[in-house]
């Protein structure tokens, strides 16, 4: 006979089935979650890459630190590292394959993929025609999701760990920050970077982005008259817009604080010159003028402050022509010269108003014809390039793309304005000798 506690026992180990009720289940385990982060390509110059692909994408050049260069499009990036012979000798692979090849391997270690095709990300609108090196998606917990992975990754830091899937591809985790850009390069404003770093186009330092300060710094310009009329001296000041104080602390952009470019009016005389910062916060320098009308364009990056390319048309004592003559009427000019033994030829590659022009120079020596590979840097850079119109209304100042290259052929991109005839001056330095060639370019009408 079962006693009443025997039987109440039993009867507690049996489950009861109530109509409308499921039996209580463990909740699932969250799926951790990737995000794409970008496409890594090895290319042969990442510098002359990054503007074409950014133009095609409408994006940002930008730099990743600990992780390379490339272009940004909202929190996607295409990024670009100079090839070596393991990666040239790597086979080509589709980016939408490889990103399905990728994202499957990850499912299978429990993650959740987004999107879960590459056609759903921003950078698939325009993909370069490289090699492609990896796929990397993003983790807000770089070390839960290595831990996740159960697999021993090919190479690991503090930003990034790679694994190489059964197919030979190779995936890349990395550490999801998106901080806020908080550098910029310079020359080139649309290069930023959250961190510290160097520019992939001058190679220059980067340094902190500014606040946004409204107006423009002053430029005022003191000529010292030379007995036999012109001057001999020139006396700069540069002037705070908020309050018009003097401006006295600079930071060094391509070696200097301080670039002058001075133009005459007939578009004839032509330097490049860097005067120099007195204890009375004025630069100064010693630069014989004929009489004329010239225009100034100082380029400087007060500390502070953003990259200025201010300009200033000023006369020489003892000028007594019209102070507003009709600008002058450009001759026509070869697109080769040769300078002190360097034969310079120019090619304009379909310029055009308001899109980048890539103008292109090929240096060989003038007796045998062979190219020229010995180029030294000119001020921090392969090359520099001012471009002024005959109205003297518009002037660039330019450098080179490639921040790497000794020649024989450097490129530079101004983006121009407007159509029109512009004259320019390219300057590179060989020997330690700088040598100045002057061309002129047409920019035809926009086609409508």
């Amino acid at each position: 006979m079962i006693s009443r506690a025997a039987l109440a026992a039993a009867l507690l180990a049996v489950p009861i089935a109530v109509p409308g009720l499921l039996p209580a289940q463990a909740p699932a385990a969250p799926r951790l979650q990737l995000r794409f982060h970008h496409l890594h390509y090895v290319v042969a110059d990442p510098g002359a890459v990054l503007r074409p692909v950014a133009e095609a994408l409408q994006g940002t050049r930008t730099i990743v630190p600990g992780v390379g260069v490339g272009v940004r499009v909202e929190r996607e990036y295409l990024l670009f590292t100079r090839s070596a012979d393991e990666a040239s000798s790597r086979r080509r692979v589709k980016a939408a394959d490889s990103y399905v090849d990728a994202a499957r391997w990850l499912a299978s270690r429990g993650f959740e993929i987004a999107p879960d095709a590459l056609n759903g990300t921003a950078v698939s609108r325009s993909l370069p025609d490289e090699r492609l090196d990896h796929v990397a998606f993003a983790t807000d917990d770089l070390a839960a999701a290595v831990g996740a992975i159960k697999a021993r990754p090919i190479s690991s830091n503090d930003a990034a760990a790679t694994f190489k899937l059964p197919s030979g591809f190779i995936v890349e985790i990395v550490r999801d920050t998106d901080r806020p850009d908080a550098y910029w390069c310079p020359m080139h404003p649309d290069v930023r970077s959250p961190g510290t770093g160097k520019c992939p186009l001058c190679g220059m330092t980067l340094v902190e982005i500014p606040p946004l300060r409204p107006g423009e710094f002053r430029l005022d310009a003191r000529l010292i008259a030379r007995p036999d009329g012109g001057a001999s001296r020139v006396r700069l000041a540069v002037h705070d817009p908020d309050g018009g104080d003097a401006v006295t602390n600079f930071i060094d952009v391509h070696e200097r604080p301080f670039h002058l470019f001075i133009i005459g009016r007939d578009l004839e005389y032509f330097a490049h010159v860097h005067p120099t910062l007195g204890s009375d916060g004025n630069f100064e320098l010693h630069q014989d003028l004929s009489p004329g009308v010239y225009l100034l364009v100082a380029d400087f990056l007060p500390s502070g402050g953003t990259s200025q390319l201010v300009h200033r048309i000023v006369t020489t004592p003892g000028y007594s022509g019209p102070l507003f003559a009709a600008p002058p009427v450009l001759p026509s000019l070869p697109n080769e010269y040769v300078v002190n033994g360097l034969r310079i030829r120019m090619e304009a590659r379909s310029p055009g108003p308001r899109r980048a022009a890539d103008i292109r120079f090929e240096l060989s020596d003038a007796s045998t014809g062979r190219p020229i590979t010995d180029l030294e840097p000119y001020l921090g850079a392969p090359g520099h390039l001012l471009i002024a119109d005959n109205e003297l209304t518009i002037a660039i100042h330019g450098h080179p793309e490639n921040a790497a290259t000794a020649g024989p052929v450097v490129t530079f991109s101004p983006v121009l304005p407007r159509s029109g005839r512009y004259k320019l001056w390219v300057q590179f330095q060989r020997k330690a000798e700088v040598v100045t060639a002057p061309f002129v370019i047409d920019v035809p009408p926009e086609l409508r």
